[in-house]
């Protein structure tokens, strides 16, 4: 039973390029992920439009036009500007080029959640004390605090052909580093910051190589490693006796559908209209149980 709960996580197949998007550098990105603090930040930020320049003929010249103009913007962020904007547009600036725009923002707080398009305050979530957001449409998550906005990030749920499933469930069983009995012979799949939330199917939230912007697992949530260990520490997990649920983990909500194509949480509807694809449900708690949902937490 583990094998394959193990096994649902991983796909086969990595060698494709993520539809010319590329991977998320996990190690590159965990400091800007680190900066969310306690406190909700005093900025969210604005943004506007950058079209590339016609006669930028190499990606070369493309991103040094591009950092001078990130360069020229107020705010911290020193060193760490273009991945937030590879973040922000779902794609790594080797494949910019594709791109006919980009959207940027207008200055750069030191606080990751500033570029957030989750909510910083989420009203209906305010008598929960821990909230897990997972939305598939934009293929990210959203961590909440009686309401209150304390991460976010970029995730890839199960594709098209084993989908993670939607509904509320709620975190149970966690382990900190699982090495998959299934690999073939002189290879080691490795899955880190493991945190099951329908424990019949095998569906976990953990660490493992990461598109940027495509659903591509076996119907668990892929994150960065910053972000899984973060969320191992934070999210609570089920109390048993016997063999039965005595009081369940942190609330998890499963959201929408997979995208159609590439994923994206920013949607540019001109020089300064720029749009949050998140939309979160009036009542989180209105969303229907799944199948495999271990209950409801106690408060």
């Amino acid at each position: 039973m583990l094998k394959k709960m193990i096994l649902a996580c991983l796909i086969t197949g990595m060698g494709f390029a993520a539809n010319a998007q590329g991977y998320v550098d996990q190690e590159s990105v965990a400091s800007v992920l680190e900066t969310q603090g306690s406190s909700l930040p005093a900025e969210r930020v604005s943004w506007h439009q950058y079209l590339f320049r016609k006669n930028d003929k190499t990606t070369k010249a493309m991103l040094q036009h591009l950092q001078a103009h990130l360069d020229s913007l107020p705010g911290g962020m020193q060193g760490h500007r273009l991945e937030i904007v590879e973040l922000s547009n779902r794609v790594r600036s080797k494949y910019m080029m594709q791109r006919s725009e980009l959207i940027i923002p207008d200055s750069f707080p030191d606080d990751f959640r500033a570029y957030a398009p989750f909510p910083s305050m989420y009203d209906a979530a305010q008598t929960l004390p821990k909230l897990f957001v997972i939305d598939k449409y934009t293929q990210t998550f959203g961590a909440y605090e009686n309401g209150q906005l304390v991460r976010w990030g970029l995730i890839s749920t199960g594709h098209d052909d084993d989908l993670t499933p939607t509904g509320r469930y709620n975190f149970n069983w966690k382990q900190e580093y699982r090495e998959s009995s299934e690999a073939p012979e002189g290879e080691v799949w490795k899955l880190r910051w493991v945190f099951n939330f329908i424990a019949a199917k095998g569906i976990h939230v953990h660490q493992y190589q990461l598109p940027i912007a495509t659903p591509a697992s076996h119907g668990c949530v892929r994150m960065t490693e910053a972000d899984a260990a973060w969320n191992y520490n934070w999210s609570s997990q089920w109390t048993m006796k016997d063999g039965h649920v005595q009081e369940a983990g942190t609330p998890v909500i499963v959201l929408n559908h997979n995208p159609v194509g590439l994923a994206a949480h920013w949607l540019s509807g001109g020089p300064n209209a720029v749009i949050s694809l998140v939309n979160l449900p009036e009542n989180p708690m209105d969303i229907p149980l799944g199948s495999e949902s271990n209950g409801l937490a106690s408060w």
